[in-house]
């Protein structure tokens, strides 16, 4: 025969005070507590609203102003876009940001690249050092091909640059990794690719060379530049820089 607990009327009475605790807490926890907190968002809320400069206009005037600034919001992005498109290194950056290139695409791009910088320097008698523009062809991942297409584009513009504004001598190139910058919200506003430069060249080439990187489409930023004195007469300067090619997204 199994025997049963006994409760005295003492342990009944203390039972039902706990639970009749623990329900008051459940319903305060559970559903006065949300409610509150509900009420004094509202109150906020409608606070803000009553403080607003719109609170006291009329329907149609509430249309005008949000016209007004529907357009104000318009003409910030045209302009954005125009600020973009105007400091844009590369006039298809839209086309080369969302390329899907294959390996071997790369590496035909950088071979053409070499070859055409190559008989370009020859034709105008300006020595060529790194023929190989700073970068090999071994890529350890394919997340890499996109960006390393990039630096190419950007080594291929500088080269280009600095050949026409008829540089004595094109020393070294070496390409720099990427460096993204976020905006607010923390998405990729623009992406810089910084090319490290090194070339012998004079007065008047350097000053054409300054003014022809605010070209539209050949934009390049100025990182650091650093002036010595050239190996020969004919070449009085050697320029060490980083500039950098600008891609926004």
């Amino acid at each position: 025969m199994i025997r049963r607990p006994h409760i005295s009327e003492r342990q009944q009475v203390a039972l039902i005070l706990f639970l009749a605790v623990l329900g008051l807490v459940l319903v305060w926890t559970l559903l006065l507590q949300p409610q509150m907190r509900v009420r004094a968002e509202n109150e906020q809320i409608r606070q803000q609203l009553a403080s607003s400069p719109y609170a006291n206009l009329s329907m149609e005037s509430l249309k005008e102003v949000a016209e007004q600034e529907t357009l104000a919001e318009q003409r910030l992005q045209n302009e954005w876009t125009a600020a973009c498109l105007r400091l844009a290194t590369f006039s298809n950056q839209k086309a080369l940001r969302r390329a899907n290139v294959a390996r071997i695409e790369y590496k035909v791009e950088l071979f053409n690249t070499r070859q055409r910088l190559l008989a370009k320097s020859d034709s105008l008698g300006i020595p060529l050092i790194p023929v190989d523009l700073g970068l090999d062809e071994s890529l350890a991942t394919h997340a890499q091909i996109r960006d390393r297409m990039l630096q190419l584009k950007a080594v291929e513009y500088l080269a280009d640059l600095a050949l026409d504004n008829r540089i004595q001598q094109l020393v070294a190139l070496a390409p720099m990794g990427a460096v993204e910058h976020p905006g607010p919200d923390g998405r990729i506003v623009f992406t810089e690719y910084p090319v490290q430069v090194t070339f012998d060249a004079d007065f008047v080439n350097l000053y054409q060379l300054f003014q022809s990187v605010f070209e539209e489409d050949r934009v390049f930023a100025f990182h650091a530049i650093r002036a010595m004195s050239g190996p020969d007469l004919e070449s009085r300067l050697r320029i060490q820089a980083v500039l950098s090619a600008l891609v926004f997204e």
